[in-house]
């Protein structure tokens, strides 16, 4: 990983992926990486916290949403961007000029890994000084092998050869991050991404049960609880047992001709914190639940998140306050497989990419859905940024009654909307996009 401030050289000199690389593969065991953390005092932090820096990444085919996401957050945080060579910050550069933006407050940092959906790469909290520092959880590329291991059911040689392809490198990004930053790491013997943990910074995590089963596969709840129970400054966990239904794990089936690319259900599709025990909820609409099959699985799902949550206290074991905020109409298209389908495009599907069970077929046509959802929110300081869908079919007075429900539990901040579709349909939003580095203190 390399630091890149190309417009300061007066900055600290750039760290080399090789050397952090060096130092991210060392393995460390829970206690060692823990090492340089003052640990008394130390917790995840919420996104409701005060900010230092919104990080972003980069990639040729999310060029217009990253300059839409910089425009807005500039004039509010600093930005950071992580990026994967020379190329791609030159490259990265000139978008942002191209919009007019002033790049030269703009730190780059450099790592061949770089994802385009930071969120996922890193965690952060403050340790008991104050300081910034990154969890290091495990990596499985959003449960690719146990996806594998589902699609090719079949065939042992099929699903062994589909993990192969699992991008174990990636899962070292947060430690060369912490690395580049000079920051501490607190390693977890637990998988999952950053856009599935959820926390009030307080000691509280809401936790999707099917989710961190999925990335931890073989691994009991209880056994999980425990191990997310000795994340510096955890003292409370809040199972919810479903994400949303149009999330599904990679590409896969929702349910008859309905199909979706996601994360197998992040929280910040679904739920959020709005401050220590107020907790946002996706909420289904009831004309879209009785015209819309999919709409009617996340009625269910969402009744049973919200039963699991009134029943639930913080840390001080006060009740969660739980605010229902309505999702967007379903938007959808129609995709034909085909054999010839290029995979790295959204709209490009393949019968291959389904369990020979479901007996799909080139030439078929399918439905495929968005994972859209205003609960894929960014705060950063006084701005409030979210996703809008009144140019996708939602009623402009649905936008608007989130748009008060958001100004009521974050009230003083600027509420600002920003187009997503792009990201959605590979089950990613703006808050995927970036990744929230917390404000030291003291």
């Amino acid at each position: 990983m390399q630091s890149v401030p190309p417009q300061f050289p007066s900055r600290r000199s750039c760290l080399q992926w090789a050397a952090c690389s060096a130092l991210g593969g060392l393995g460390l065991s829970q206690r060692a990486a823990a090492d340089g953390l003052i640990v008394a005092g130390a917790h995840l932090t919420a996104d409701f916290d005060p900010v230092a820096a919104i990080w972003l990444g980069y990639d040729p085919g999310h060029e217009a949403f990253t300059a839409d996401l910089v425009q807005v957050l500039a004039a509010h945080v600093p930005i950071r961007m992580l990026v994967r060579d020379d190329e791609a910050q030159a490259r990265a550069t000139s978008v942002l000029r191209s919009r007019g933006l002033n790049t030269r407050g703009v730190r780059f940092v450099q790592d061949e890994r770089a994802p385009f959906f930071v969120r996922d790469g890193a965690v952060f909290g403050l340790d008991g000084r104050g300081k910034p520092f990154i969890v290091d959880f495990q990596w499985t590329h959003y449960g690719w092998s146990n996806w594998c291991r589902r699609t090719f059911a079949g065939s042992r040689t099929r699903a062994r050869d589909c993990a192969r392809t699992d991008d174990v490198a990636t899962g070292a990004l947060d430690q060369r991050l912490a690395a580049a930053l000079g920051l501490a790491r607190f390693a977890s013997s637990l998988a999952i991404e950053g856009g599935g943990v959820e926390v009030n910074g307080r000691g509280t995590i809401i936790a999707n049960a099917s989710l961190w089963r999925e990335r931890n596969r073989g691994v009991s709840r209880e056994a999980i609880e425990r191990q997310l129970l000795m994340l510096p400054g955890m003292r409370k966990v809040v199972w919810v047992p479903y994400g949303l239904a149009h999330d599904p794990l990679h590409r896969a089936t929702i349910t008859g001709p309905y199909v979706g690319w996601g994360t197998g259900g992040h929280t910040d599709e679904f739920v959020r914190f709005a401050d220590e025990n107020t907790v946002l909820l996706a909420w289904v609409d009831e004309t879209d639940a009785r015209r819309h099959p999919v709409a009617r699985l996340n009625q269910q799902r969402m009744q049973a998140n919200f039963d699991a949550l009134s029943n639930s206290t913080d840390q001080r074991g006060q009740p969660l306050k739980v605010i229902k905020v309505p999702l967007p109409a379903m938007v959808e298209r129609e995709v034909v497989l085909s054999a010839d389908a290029d995979t790295a495009y959204s709209n490009e599907w393949t019968a291959a990419a389904f369990p020979a069970r479901e007996r799909r077929r080139e030439g078929e046509t399918v439905l495929q859905l968005a994972t859209t959802s205003y609960l894929n929110h960014v705060l950063a300081n006084d701005l409030l940024l979210l996703p809008s869908y009144v140019a996708y079919g939602t009623p402009p007075e649905r936008e608007e009654e989130v748009r008060k429900i958001y100004a009521s539990v974050f009230p003083g901040r600027s509420v600002k909307f920003i187009d997503v579709m792009n990201a959605n349909w590979v089950g990613g939003g703006a808050h995927c996009a970036t990744l929230t580095e917390p404000a030291a203190r003291g």
